[in-house]
């Protein structure tokens, strides 16, 4: 709840009569009338420009912008009360379970529900949560395979506050493709790093000494995105959910956000409403993404060559990306993601992080 804040009207009054100055003489010499006064000294009316003004020339050790600024912070007091008095009126429980506030808050002790509201309407960037599907950033583009929308766009506003905290954002250069695409044909070696955490950290390091930020931010149940391209303050960012928990997926992940990047995608684009049933870029798009992230990875034609011989053994996977210097986890992502392989099969393969 807000710290409660008196009306100006009572700090006046304490001033004016530590000065044994009455509301009769105070009317006397400002020309204002002693209702008026009355109203302002019992809160019932707001403190004026003019009035400060005035109240300087009878107290000139107080100067106006005191009093203005006093009268600011109590509207401020009283616009907070007005939001928790409406917030306390809906059904929170009920939001709290449709826009994820225990896995974006945790546990937090002392933190009421109104003040988790509060700060989730804050993360989501909108003034009531029925505006919910306008906190999606304009030309963002998603890597997802369904989910409700609502745990994407809590996601999406949780990953938001993580560029600074994660990114070295003050020195980071203004972006340049050129540069970009010169510093992206180190990540292969730095992918083949199988401890994510160490590669991803790695990887973040490289993207920001071109001027592109990397966040990874856990997945929230029913989100189901693995990542997403925006951009912010001009700046490329890629968002990773790390969904699946594994190596080989996130680097699919990454790469297919690289493909995006590349593509032109993220800056501008088309304001996509949460209500759009797919909620992702264009298929056409995605393709071209997966198949520059397999690029990035293998030889295309040894890949499809590969896939054709229907042979997906653990042996022969393991040779195949031996053979591209690729983790087998990263080639099994590819292979699940094509149809190859079901989602069930050859996850022992893939290195999982928590």
């Amino acid at each position: 709840m807000s710290d409660f804040i008196v009306a100006p009207g009572e700090i006046i009054k304490e001033y004016l009569d530590a000065r044994g100055l009455t509301q009769k003489e105070v009317s006397k010499r400002t020309g204002v009338s002693e209702r008026h006064l009355s109203q302002l000294l019992n809160g019932k009316t707001r403190l004026t420009e003019d009035m400060a003004l005035k109240l300087e020339k009878v107290m000139p050790d107080v100067p106006a912008s005191f009093w203005l600024n006093y009268e600011v912070k109590y509207q401020e007091y009283l616009a907070r009360e007005r939001e928790e008095a409406h917030l306390e009126e809906l059904d929170l429980k009920e939001i709290a379970k449709r826009f994820h506030f225990k896995e974006a808050f945790g546990r937090v002790g002392g933190m009421s529900l109104v003040e988790q509201a509060i700060a989730m309407l804050k993360i989501l960037g909108i003034t009531d949560f029925d505006r919910y599907g306008n906190a999606v950033p304009d030309g963002i583009e998603f890597m997802q395979d369904g989910g409700d929308s609502e745990a994407v766009v809590v996601w999406l506003g949780l990953c938001k506050e993580e560029i600074e905290e994660q990114n070295d954002t003050e020195n980071s250069p203004e972006y340049s493709k050129k540069d970009f695409v010169d510093a992206i044909s180190y990540l292969k070696d730095v992918a083949s790093n199988t401890d994510f955490m160490a590669s991803l950290k790695s990887c973040r390091m490289l993207l920001n000494s071109v001027g592109v930020y990397l966040v990874y931010r856990p997945a929230i149940a029913n989100a189901k995105v693995r990542g997403a391209l925006t951009y912010y303050l001009g700046h490329p960012t890629i968002y990773i959910s790390g969904r699946y928990k594994t190596h080989g997926d996130a680097w699919f992940a990454i790469a297919h956000e690289i493909g995006h990047l590349l593509d032109g995608l993220g800056q501008k684009g088309t304001d996509i409403s949460i209500d759009d049933p797919k909620f992702k870029s264009s298929d056409e798009d995605d393709a071209r993404a997966n198949v520059y992230a397999r690029k990035f990875f293998v030889d295309e034609d040894s890949y499809q060559s590969f896939a054709s011989t229907g042979d997906f053994s653990s042996a022969a996977v393991k040779s195949f990306a031996a053979s591209q210097g690729t983790p087998p986890g990263i080639v099994v992502a590819f292979l699940q993601h094509d149809g190859f392989v079901p989602f069930a099969e050859l996850n022992d393969l893939k290195d999982r992080f928590n």
